[in-house]
């Protein structure tokens, strides 16, 4: 009996873990190239690119030799001030090609490792996305690749991975759940006490919130709303996924994240595209099979029965 126990879960193991695998892993590449690449064109645009990162910056090279560490010393590897401009558009040529698909595991993995640099180079620039596409990007350098959109795929022909395995996406799947999963305890140890929104209520008179003269938004009912619906949707994520509730659990959760975007000031924008991006990673090639077969059914309606077919 006991045998048969353990044949049937190491069973169900190996099927979770190297079963074939249907994730969009297209959504997900995309998404972390455009995610990384949009807040880098705004900081060559603006001017902060130099002053994060550059040799006469907020952190001088002569004093971030001796607090830098690998991969960050990549900035500090050469004393001309244009080397952080030469690291700036291998990232940008990096992400690009991450996102276009093109050399797709290299391109995750010199994405992963210039991003990784550029943070570490002066860590006051981290902000929530880093560590959540940190490991998306290390997740995509092991994904099945070629992608079905991807230039590997269409332009260069490379074929389809035949069996695909799933334990890419368990990587990234367990560090989406560990995130959600210590956020709500971290909320739940701090000030987000339970049968009281008051945490809400001050969060809508700080400077991040968008709509500070908007009343209603701080009222007794909303603000109880507030908080303990994000307790729920955070905290029962992490359990409720695995079970046939996940395609709506990460529905209400992608839309959670577009809500606080909305909500708040562009400080976290970022921090939610990157979980959106990473929440994609629950997603599979035929969820939305019903959405296309229905459709496909309007554009062409089945032909009506003939008298003859009746008859027969």
């Amino acid at each position: 009996m006991l045998s048969t126990v353990i044949r049937t879960t190491l069973a169900r193991l190996n099927e979770f873990f190297f079963g074939p695998d249907k994730t969009q892993w297209d959504l997900v590449r995309i998404g972390a190239a455009i995610t990384i690449l949009l807040p880098l064109v705004f900081l060559g645009i603006s001017g902060n690119y130099a002053r994060l990162y550059g040799h006469w910056g907020m952190l001088p090279r002569n004093q971030a030799v001796d607090v830098v560490y690998w991969p960050g010393f990549l900035f500090l590897m050469k004393a001309d001030p244009n080397w952080i401009w030469k690291i700036y558009w291998a990232t940008i040529a990096a992400a690009l090609c991450l996102g276009l698909g093109l050399w797709t595991r290299i391109a995750a993995a010199a994405t992963f490792f210039l991003y990784v640099a550029t943070v570490q180079r002066n860590l006051i620039s981290f902000n929530g996305e880093h560590g959540i596409l940190a490991f998306v990007l290390v997740a995509l350098v092991f994904a099945p690749a070629p992608q079905r959109w991807s230039l590997d795929h269409l332009i260069l022909k490379k074929p389809l991975p035949v069996k695909p395995e799933a334990w890419p996406t368990r990587f990234l799947q367990f560090n989406v759940c560990l995130m959600y999963f210590f956020t709500t305890v971290g909320k739940l140890l701090g000030a987000w006490k339970l049968g009281s929104g008051e945490i809400w209520y001050q969060i809508t008179l700080s400077d991040w919130f968008r709509f500070p003269n908007v009343e209603w938004f701080r009222t007794p009912w909303v603000s109880w709303l507030a908080v303990h619906g994000s307790l729920l949707i955070e905290g029962s994520f992490p359990f409720l996924v695995w079970t046939r509730l996940r395609l709506p659990l990460v529905l209400l959760l992608i839309a959670f994240h577009v809500l606080i975007a909305i909500l708040f000031s562009n400080g976290v924008l970022f921090f939610n595209i990157a979980a959106i991006v990473a929440l994609c990673g629950f997603l599979k090639a035929t969820d939305f099979d019903w959405l296309i077969n229905a459709r496909r059914v309007r554009r062409y309606p089945p032909d009506p029965p003939t008298a003859s077919s009746q008859a027969s």
